[in-house]
C-alpha cells in the first residue's frame, strides 16, 4: 500500500517537473524578438519614409539584437503597404512606417480596407517632417507679405505638388483660404518634378520638403517664405513660421509613425515602444534625420493613437469643407 502511494507520488513529481521544464522551454521560445523584424514602407526606395525607416532600422537592430529589414510596397499613396500590415499576424514581426498620407489623409480620398485607429496597434511617433513654402527668385517676393501682395492681383495662379491628397496639396489649399486668393493645383508624379516646376516658373509656388528646399535655396533657385512647423528650424533659422507671418495655426506636419497590426500583446508592444524611444534618443539618429529634413518626434503609444484620431478628424473635415476630390 505504502509502496503504491510512494510510486504515485514519484510519478506525480516527475510529471510536474516535466511540465515545468516544457513550459520553461515554451516561454523561452516565445521570447520577443527571436527572429528578424520587418518594417513595411508604402513608398519606393529612396523616398522620405524609406530613408527614415532605414535610419531607424539600424538603431532598432542594435537595441533589439535582431535584424530589422525594410520592405517597400509602393502604390495608391502608400495604402497598399498599410493595408498589408493591417491584416498581418499580430506578433510584432511585421510593422508599418505609417505617414500622415496613408493613415490620416487616405480615408478622405480612397476606399480603404483599414481604419486609421482601429486597424493598427500604435508603437510611437517617429519623425516630424515640416514643409516650407517656396517661390522662384524671378517672382520677386522675398517674404510672405510681398508674396501675397504680388499673388493677389494675378488672374492666373498655380502651384505644384507631388500629387492629389498629400500634405503638400492640402497646404496649398489652406494657403489659398488663409491668404484669400485662388490658385490652380498642378499635381506632378514626384516631389522633384513639383520643385522643378517652381524653379522653371511654370507655377508660382509650392510646399516642399526641407532637404530639397535647402539645397535649392543655397543655390539661389528658390526663396523660402515660411515653414509649417510651430518653431523655426535650424536649417532655415531666418525663415519664419506660419504663425509668425500671421497665419495662426498653419501647422502641417508630414509626420511618420511606427505601427503594428491590431491585437498586439501589451508585452510585445511595450518592448517595441521602449526600443523606439531609445532609438530616437540616439545622436546618430537625430543627425541622420536632420539631413532628411526631419526631427525625432518622441511620444508614447497612447499619444500616437490620440494624434492619429485628431489628425484624421481634422483633415477629413478640411477636405469635406473645401470639396477636394481625388480626381
Amino acid at each position: 500500500m505504502y509502496l503504491f502511494i510512494f510510486r504515485q507520488l514519484i510519478r506525480t513529481v516527475f510529471l510536474l517537473c516535466s511540465l515545468f521544464f516544457l513550459t520553461g522551454l515554451s516561454l523561452a521560445d516565445e521570447k520577443f524578438p527571436n527572429k528578424p523584424i520587418k518594417i513595411v514602407v508604402g513608398s519606393e526606395a529612396g523616398s522620405a519614409p524609406d530613408a527614415i525607416a532605414r535610419v531607424l532600422s539600424i538603431e532598432l537592430a542594435k537595441i533589439l539584437d535582431q535584424s530589422v529589414v525594410i520592405e517597400n510596397r509602393p502604390g495608391a499613396a502608400g495604402t497598399l503597404g498599410a493595408s498589408s500590415v493591417s491584416t498581418s499576424s499580430a506578433d510584432g514581426y511585421t510593422l508599418l512606417m505609417g505617414t500622415i498620407s496613408n493613415i490620416s489623409l487616405a480615408p478622405s480620398f480612397y476606399t480603404l480596407k483599414y481604419d486609421p485607429v482601429k486597424s493598427f496597434t500604435p508603437i510611437g511617433m517617429v519623425a516630424s517632417v515640416p514643409l516650407v513654402l517656396v517661390t522662384s527668385p524671378a517672382f520677386q517676393a522675398n517674404d510672405y507679405k510681398q508674396f501675397i501682395g504680388r499673388i493677389k492681383p494675378l488672374t492666373q495662379v498655380s502651384y505644384s505638388s507631388p500629387g492629389v491628397g498629400g500634405p503638400q496639396h492640402l497646404a496649398g489649399v489652406l494657403l489659398q483660404r488663409e491668404g484669400q486668393f485662388s490658385a490652380v493645383h498642378v499635381p506632378y508624379k514626384s516631389g522633384g518634378a513639383a520643385v522643378t516646376a517652381v524653379v522653371a516658373g511654370d507655377v508660382q509656388f509650392a510646399f516642399v520638403g526641407i532637404p530639397v528646399a535647402a539645397s535649392m535655396v543655397a543655390a539661389k533657385k528658390l526663396v523660402p517664405l515660411f515653414i509649417t512647423s510651430p518653431l523655426r528650424l535650424s536649417t532655415f533659422p531666418e525663415t519664419p513660421t506660419g504663425t509668425e507671418v500671421g497665419l495662426k495655426g498653419f501647422d502641417i506636419d508630414n509626420w511618420h509613425a511606427l505601427l503594428a497590426p491590431p491585437g498586439l500583446t501589451s508585452s510585445v508592444q511595450s518592448t517595441l515602444e521602449n526600443a523606439l524611444q531609445t532609438a530616437l534618443k540616439s545622436p546618430t539618429v537625430k543627425e541622420q534625420f536632420q539631413k532628411l529634413g526631419a526631427e525625432p518626434a518622441q511620444g508614447s503609444s497612447k499619444q500616437l493613437k490620440s494624434h492619429i484620431a485628431s489628425e484624421t478628424e481634422r483633415w477629413s473635415k478640411f477636405v469635406a469643407d473645401n470639396k477636394i476630390k481625388a480626381d
